[in-house]
C-alpha cells in the first residue's frame, strides 16, 4: 500500500497489504499538528518516504521514534512529458514585460503571495521598471493577495492567471521562475522549471539547500521582502549567471528515475 497523500489512516485502515509505504512532503516543523493523534498512524506503516533530506530530519525532530522507519525518496518527474506539454501551444505573447517572472502554486500562506507586491514594488522602485511578475494558480488568499496588489500599487506589475490546466508554457516562456514561500517541502514546480531549462531563485525557506545548489542550478535569496528583493533584481541584472544557470539544469537528469528503485525495494 503506498499512501501518497493525507489522510493517512486511509491506507492504515481501509487497505489490505503486506506492506505499508507513506509520504512525507513538507516541513512539520512549520504546520500546526496534533502528535498523540499523528504518531500511531504513521507508526503503523512500514517506512516513511521523505522528499528531501531536511524534510526528513523535520519529520524526525517533531517524531523521533519514527525516525528507524525514514528514507528519502526525490519526486519523480517525466521530463519528456513536460517537455512535451510546455510545447502544446506558445503563450510568449500574453508575457508582456521586458522582464517576467512566473510563480506556480496554491493561494496559501505557504507559498507567501501576499507579500509578492511588496516585494515587485521594491524592485520597481529600484529601478526594474518593465517587470511583470505572473502568478498561475487559485485558493483562499486570493483576496488577500489581489488587496495587496492594490495597496502597493502594482496593478500593472504583479498579473494573478487564475488556475491553468497545462501550466508548463508559461513556465516555458517565462524569464525566471520564481518560488517566494515561506516553508516548503521540496517543491516539484521548482524542478518542472529547471526541466525546461529556466533560471530558478527561492527564498531561503528552510529547507531550501535540499531543492537548490546555490548559484549552480538556481538562487536562493532572502526571505525578507527587503532582501528577496535585492537578490531577485541581482539575478535580473545579470544575464549571464542567468544562462549559466539556464545551461547547467538543460543539461541535468532531473527526472528521478532511480527513485522508483527505491519505491520497489521498499515494497518486497
Amino acid at each position: 500500500c503506498i499512501s501518497f497523500l493525507n489522510p493517512h489512516n486511509i491506507g492504515r485502515d481501509k487497505v489490505r497489504a503486506h506492506k505499508r509505504l507513506a509520504w512525507i512532503h513538507t516541513d512539520y516543523t512549520k504546520i500546526c499538528i496534533n502528535v498523540a493523534a499523528e504518531l500511531p498512524v504513521w507508526g503503523a506503516f512500514d517506512a516513511i518516504a521523505s522528499i528531501s533530506s531536511d524534510v526528513r530530519k523535520s519529520f524526525a525532530h517533531i517524531f523521533p521514534t519514527l525516525e528507524p522507519k525514514l528514507i528519502d525518496v526525490e519526486n519523480i518527474l517525466s521530463a519528456d512529458f513536460i517537455r512535451s506539454r510546455a510545447s502544446e501551444k506558445d503563450v510568449s505573447a500574453e508575457f508582456t514585460g521586458s522582464v517576467n517572472l512566473l510563480s506556480v502554486g496554491r493561494f496559501c500562506s505557504a507559498k507567501n503571495y501576499d507579500n509578492v507586491p511588496n516585494i515587485a514594488r521594491r524592485m520597481v522602485e529600484a529601478g526594474i521598471g518593465d517587470l511583470k511578475w505572473y502568478i498561475i494558480g487559485y485558493g483562499g488568499s486570493e483576496e488577500l493577495i489581489r488587496e495587496k496588489i492594490k495597496e502597493a500599487g502594482m496593478e500593472n506589475h504583479v498579473i494573478l492567471l487564475g488556475k491553468k490546466d497545462n501550466p508548463y508554457p508559461y513556465i516555458k516562456a517565462c524569464d525566471i521562475y520564481v518560488q517566494p514561500s515561506r516553508y516548503e517541502g521540496k517543491s516539484v514546480t521548482v524542478r518542472e522549471a529547471q526541466i525546461l531549462g529556466k533560471p530558478v531563485a527561492v527564498t531561503a525557506y528552510p529547507t531550501a539547500s535540499s531543492q537548490i545548489n546555490d548559484g549552480v542550478d538556481g538562487v536562493i535569496v532572502p526571505l525578507d521582502n527587503e532582501g528577496c528583493a535585492k537578490g531577485l533584481a541581482a539575478l535580473i541584472r545579470d544575464p549571464e549567471k542567468q544562462a549559466l544557470l539556464s545551461r547547467y539544469c538543460i543539461a541535468q537528469d532531473f527526472a528521478g528515475k532511480a527513485e522508483v528503485e527505491k519505491i520497489y525495494g521498499l515494497l518486497k
